[in-house]
């Protein structure tokens, strides 16, 4: 068993994996099987039994087809190599009991696994195959029979039966490793902080990588560390924490935004959080998974960047078609005055500088139609903050 243990955690079900695995345990308890067949127990004079059959049985219901026949064909050869008048029925045997394992171990797969019925019920099958060796062998068999039958019986029901137990332990074992390893690998791998939590005592059963990362504790000095330390001082900062908690335990669900969050430095983050609760084997577990809130908090900002851009920009360009009309109107009625007028003339010079101011409104709105971001400017105090045009319609 502690070898079958040992293949089963050392060879991982990969191709290449299973084949060794099948040649090496058959190859051990084939070798099994030739040592019990060596090492033979007398129960009366001159009438011996032996559990010959029994480890290729067991090998057979857990591993399968090609793990049997490798399993088998050694105490067979063994048995043929010794001769006499049952030879013959002891190969056949063999045989019998590697095909009954065969057959047992489909039908474990199909069920799901290995589970007491399929144990015993090869146990009854190679009882029967080993009475249908002796059979053949007849009279003298079935007298031979008659007084080894109920040690035989013994032996199977508990060489295949008890045992198998122990070796259905061993799988369930390793498969509860792998799939707590897998399931270790996966959470890691995880973009959030995933904490899985006790709701009663406020005790931190396990943790991903990510947690270890936002925390900054390590994933043996979080386990079993009391999430209220994460919780600032500050009374203000305290409450919407304790709310959100009170919701989780009354409703099984919570979720929260900005909660407000120490890292081991001290150093106060606001995180985003959701809580479920759940019951797994008539205990209660928390799932906490949450991240920074930096990250969604720069993605709301850049959106209202964009929908205050989108805006701005529509208002632009609205506003320069409308004083874009009135403007043309203004700068060619200036330059038809300008063309009644003496070049010396006073009001020649004012005309100009209305030219120029037009001008100057007319590449101000060119500006308007080109806006491409938000840069704000000071306009003085008791007023708020004004759009920059020149900044806002600058290439970069």
């Amino acid at each position: 068993m502690l070898f079958y243990s040992y293949t089963y955690q050392r060879f991982e079900p990969r191709a290449g994996n299973r084949r060794r695995r099948a040649l090496l345990n058959g190859a051990v308890f084939g070798g099994l099987a030739v040592v019990l067949m060596a090492a033979r127990i007398e129960i009366a004079d001159g009438i011996y039994v032996d559990a010959r059959t029994v480890p290729i049985a067991l090998i057979a219901l857990f591993e399968g087809w090609p793990t049997a026949v490798i399993a088998a064909t050694m105490p067979a050869a063994y048995r043929a190599w010794l001769g006499g008048s049952g030879a013959w029925a002891g190969v056949l045997s063999l045989g019998a009991a590697a095909a009954a394992g065969g057959l047992a171990h489909a039908w474990a797969r199909r069920d799901g696994g290995v589970g007491p019925r399929h144990a015993l019920t090869l146990s009854v099958v190679v009882f029967l195959t080993t009475f249908v060796s002796f059979a053949l062998l007849g009279a003298r068999g079935l007298d031979l029979f008659g007084q080894v039958w109920f040690p035989l019986l013994a032996v199977f029901i508990v060489g295949i039966g008890f045992v198998a137990r122990l070796f259905h332990d061993v799988v369930e074992r390793t498969e509860a490793a792998d799939a707590h390893a897998r399931f270790r690998g996966i959470i890691d791998e995880a973009s959030d902080a995933i904490r899985i939590v006790d709701p009663d005592t406020f005790k931190i059963l396990d943790v991903n990588r990510r947690d270890c990362e936002i925390s900054g504790y390590s994933r043996e000095a979080l386990i079993g560390r009391d999430v209220r330390h994460f919780w600032p001082d500050q009374p203000e900062l305290q409450a919407p924490r304790e709310a959100t908690t009170a919701e989780a335990q009354t409703h099984s669900f919570a979720r929260a935004f900005g909660t407000a969050y120490r890292r081991a430095s001290g150093e106060t983050i606001r995180v985003d959080a959701t809580r479920r609760i759940v019951d797994h084997h008539g205990r209660h577990y928390e799932i906490v998974i949450y991240r920074e809130s930096a990250e969604r908090e720069a993605a709301e900002a850049a959106r209202r960047e964009a929908t205050d851009l989108r805006a701005v920009a529509l208002l632009a360009s609205a506003a320069a078609h409308e004083i874009n009309n009135p403007l043309t109107v203004v700068v060619g009625s200036l330059e038809l005055l300008s063309r009644h007028l003496a070049p010396d003339h006073q009001e020649r010079r004012w005309l100009e500088r209305a030219s120029a101011a037009a001008q100057r409104i007319r590449d101000i709105v060119a500006r308007m139609a080109r806006i491409t971001r938000i840069e704000r400017t000071d306009a003085g105090p008791g007023l708020p903050p004004m759009l920059d045009i020149q900044k806002s319609s600058d290439v970069e």
